[in-house]
């Protein structure tokens, strides 16, 4: 049985390391992969779709981050939100994300308050990336 998990680990380290070297379109191809390696982990094993929304938008944090550090704070801001609104729906602990959501949405100098716009991706219906992209747009 191929180790997707194991694969999906190699190409976040490669990130990483691209991301330090400043190789942000290396960066972004690792992180790609890590979500395709992902989501055929969650279908072999199975996954619900919020589950496997969950895997989907873990590389996301780091593609924020990748955003952030090329000054385009709107569309990191899409991208955390992503990762918050999933976990949020999966009932998963969000000290931490929330946190980084707040750091990137005074980035953003989005027209909402930070409460009002948590508020609005707490409520989204559907939290895969582009209904979350079109929200925070």
């Amino acid at each position: 049985m191929e180790d997707y998990l194991g694969k999906a680990a190699s190409e976040k380290k490669a990130a990483k390391i691209a991301i330090k070297e400043k190789r942000f379109d290396d960066a972004w191809r690792h992180l790609s992969n890590q979500k395709i390696l992902y989501l055929k982990h969650a279908h072999r094993e199975r996954f619900s779709a919020i589950h496997t929304l969950v895997i989907d938008s873990s590389p996301h944090e780091d593609m924020a981050n990748i955003l952030r550090l090329e000054g385009r704070h709107l569309e990191a801001l899409q991208h955390i939100s992503y990762t918050y609104a999933t976990n949020f729906k999966a009932k998963r602990p969000l000290t931490t994300l929330e946190k980084k959501l707040s750091t990137y949405h005074k980035r953003a100098d989005i027209n909402s308050t930070f409460s009002a716009f948590s508020n609005n991706l707490k409520k989204a219906q559907s939290v895969d990336f582009v209904s979350i992209r079109d929200l925070v747009k």
